[in-house]
């Protein structure tokens, strides 16, 4: 009775992620026209919600999107993470987004190899990387984050208040500003106001609750090897 416990709508924030990605490939803002890349840490359905709501948010610019999909099977191999995600950038993948800590790190090291894209995962990896390697800063195309700050001083205020609901689990999205896509640095670079303005219609809705974006969460094994299949370039 004195937990109080936070979750993340993660899918939420990828799908904006998905928005972005989508367009700048679309848009020919990344230099040419390919698919896109996911390399999730572990094929379980706390990543795959990640997964889930980029598909989402990238279909819904461009219906017949294609989207390579790897595990490294481990969070923290970055090796491995770099193996998968050269392959799908030689194979014609554009843009990767990493949904798996250490190991995603892999991506960003690939991105930078290949000439190709990224997009980064919980923190601002473009900021994260500004100093210690601009190489890697340079091809973050933004990253979507979870804003663990917003909601820990939600919390603080709201016990102040008297009204944190104790005892209970929350799940906290865009409508909280618990998720979100870092829209500085190289975002501002590249998306268009087109881009911006769709991005910034999506996060409305989402958090109005007229875009109901699809999880992981419940859904069964079958319905997700079929979202998988159907998106495989």
């Amino acid at each position: 009775e004195n937990v109080y416990a936070i979750n993340y709508k993660q899918n939420e924030g990828s799908y904006l992620g998905g928005v972005l990605a989508a367009d700048l490939v679309k848009s020919g803002k990344l230099g040419a026209d390919g698919a896109l890349g996911f390399l999730g840490g572990m094929d379980i359905p706390v990543i795959n919600d990640f997964l889930v709501g980029y598909i989402a948010g990238a279909q819904s610019v461009t219906p017949d999107i294609k989207v390579a999909v790897s595990y490294a099977g481990s969070f923290t191999d970055a090796a491995k993470g770099k193996e998968l995600s050269l392959a799908q950038y030689r194979a014609g993948v554009v843009l990767g987004f990493n949904a798996a800590s250490q190991a995603g790190l892999g991506q960003l090291s690939a991105a930078k190899e290949t000439g190709k894209y990224a997009l980064g995962v919980d923190s601002d990896q473009e900021a994260i990387f500004a100093e210690s390697d601009p190489g890697i800063a340079s091809q973050v195309v933004s990253s979507v984050l979870k804003n663990v700050d917003v909601s820990l001083l939600s919390a603080y205020d709201r016990i102040k208040e008297g009204t944190l609901p104790w005892g209970s689990v929350e799940a906290l999205g865009l409508k909280e500003g618990a998720v979100g896509l870092v829209e500085t640095g190289n975002f501002a670079k590249l998306a268009s106001p087109e881009t911006v303005a769709a991005i910034s219609a999506a996060k409305e809705k989402i958090a109005a609750g007229e875009i109901e974006v699809p999880t992981a969460f419940g859904m069964t094994t079958e319905a997700l090897n079929a979202l998988r299949d159907s998106v495989r370039p």
